[in-house]
């Protein structure tokens, strides 16, 4: 057995690990943020279901023009 590829395969192993472990960390920081905002501002159903009328009446218009 070739120790020292070992040795070096163990070491990227656990740095891959180590990285792996703080993106999961950080993903989890901006979900929680993002639920935090969500309870803050609720989304009002009507209101955006109005935008996208909007949206939807601007691009007809558009295509008319």
């Amino acid at each position: 057995m070739n120790v020292p590829f070992v040795l070096v395969c163990l070491a990227i192993i656990a740095l891959l690990g180590y990285l792996a472990y703080r993106r999961v960390q950080a993903i989890n920081a901006r979900i929680a943020e993002l639920d935090e905002e969500r309870a803050r501002n609720p989304l009002d159903p009507f209101s955006a279901l109005m935008e996208l009328y909007r949206l939807q009446e601007e691009r007809k218009r558009g295509e008319r023009e």
